[in-house]
């Protein structure tokens, strides 16, 4: 980890603000030269020289990259990008040791290549996003004519300033969880996460309509606290019997998102070294109680050097990510590898059990004196593609809140 980024994550911790911060822009002679050496968008992005820049590969600052905002072709020119994907400019992660960078994708704009065979690199009034301009040497105050990171960055700290004056009185970690627990990766990418999606879009596209308030067809519970290594907080939430009538059959979403910040050292080589405690969490199964739940996510075990089967048993939630690598839709990366570790998955309303369960588990890094670090998580539930309003059934299921910290030995 860079001096740079290590100070960011220093920061945020020790005074519990945010930094957000734009991954950087590939130069467009950078990319011309590899369209002309016969390397094509987005073939180009996976050159180490594409990857995400000082110091956005910090692990506690959210991370911004730039998406296409339109499809523009025209006789002399055409956009190196389709709407919704990276922009040809935007460099991509992983970030450090594995972890989910960039954090978010917003609209910055797109550049054309000519169609000559030179290759020439521009942005036009169709490409360029539009941008507030100085009017002191004369000029519209208004103006389409440029494109960056450094300009999707500014839209995704507007959602984190309007999510901090609704919740004045909360820490860094709640914004920095809704704001990745409404985003959501464009097209296709949301049902079939690819690893190479994560690596240009993170984990996709804010929306501040999906975090600010509840619907009738959409419920977001959140809580923060401390917690130390060895402990575990257990949350449980009752899903009405109306949403699992065996005689329907929609689509439900649930989405979780932890986020937490702990004291860090530059000097350490991986991510559960540079954090002084790290922080996991972990489901219940669709056919698990409570009881069952708590004792086998209170078991003691070192999630790096556990033996796990090759087949997870069939009860088993089928989240897009996982806790490890070669699990889920998304083979090579895990989201245990970052303080910000979101997670989803589609069901039937006929699979979900009568109760949902979660675990956020604190694990020893270098720290020797076990102290309490402050996280943040967030749950959705959401029913895709039907009117099926679920709000009030919720709320009355879950009237009486029951949460439960245990000790863990490590």
């Amino acid at each position: 980890m860079s001096s740079w980024a290590t100070m960011i994550d220093k920061l945020t911790h020790k005074h519990d603000v945010l930094f957000v911060s734009a991954v950087g822009n590939i130069t467009r002679l950078s990319i011309q030269a590899s369209l002309r050496s016969g390397v094509g968008y987005p073939m180009y992005l996976e050159n180490k020289l594409c990857r995400i820049a000082n110091p956005s590969q910090s692990s506690f600052s959210i991370s911004v990259g730039s998406i296409d905002h339109v499809r523009f072709e025209y006789i002399d020119w055409q956009a190196l990008a389709e709407q919704n994907a990276v922009s040809g400019f935007s460099r991509i992660g992983p970030g450090m040791w594995g972890q989910v960078k960039p954090d978010l994708v917003e609209y910055g704009g797109g550049i054309v290549v000519s169609r000559d065979g030179s290759f020439r690199i521009a942005t036009n009034d169709q490409t360029a996003i539009e941008l507030v301009h100085s009017t002191l040497h004369g000029g519209n105050a208004i103006g389409k004519f440029e494109v960056g990171t450094s300009f999707s960055t500014p839209k995704v700290t507007h959602i984190a300033a309007v999510l901090k004056g609704i919740y004045p009185n909360e820490g860094v970690n709640l914004i920095r969880a809704l704001l990745v627990q409404g985003a959501r990766l464009p097209g296709n990418f949301f049902n079939k996460p690819t690893y190479l999606s994560l690596r240009h879009l993170g984990y996709g596209h804010p929306s501040l309509e999906r975090v600010i308030k509840n619907s009738d067809y959409r419920v977001t519970f959140y809580n923060t606290d401390n917690i130390k290594a060895g402990q575990a907080h257990l949350y449980t939430m009752s899903i009405p019997s109306s949403l699992t009538d065996p005689g329907e059959e929609y689509d439900v979403l649930i989405e979780v998102t932890l986020a937490y910040t702990a004291r860090v050292r530059r000097t350490r080589q991986k991510i559960k070294s540079y954090l002084a405690t790290w922080l996991d969490w972990t489901s219940s199964k669709l056919n698990e109680t409570f009881e069952e739940f708590s004792e086998r996510a209170l078991k003691p075990e070192d999630p790096d050097s556990v033996r796990r089967p090759s087949v997870d048993p069939g009860d088993t939630i089928q989240w897009k990510i996982r806790e490890t690598s070669d699990r889920g839709d998304v083979k090579g990366m895990n989201r245990n590898q970052g303080s910000l570790q979101k997670d989803w998955v589609i069901l039937k309303s006929h699979q979900l059990p009568e109760q949902l369960s979660f675990a956020v588990r604190g694990h020893k890094g270098w720290d020797q004196n076990f102290e309490e670090i402050p996280y943040a998580i967030t749950v959705s539930i959401e029913i895709l593609g039907s009117e099926i309003p679920i709000y009030e059934d919720i709320k009355i299921a879950n009237q009486v809140e029951i949460g439960i910290e245990n000790e863990i030995e490590v």
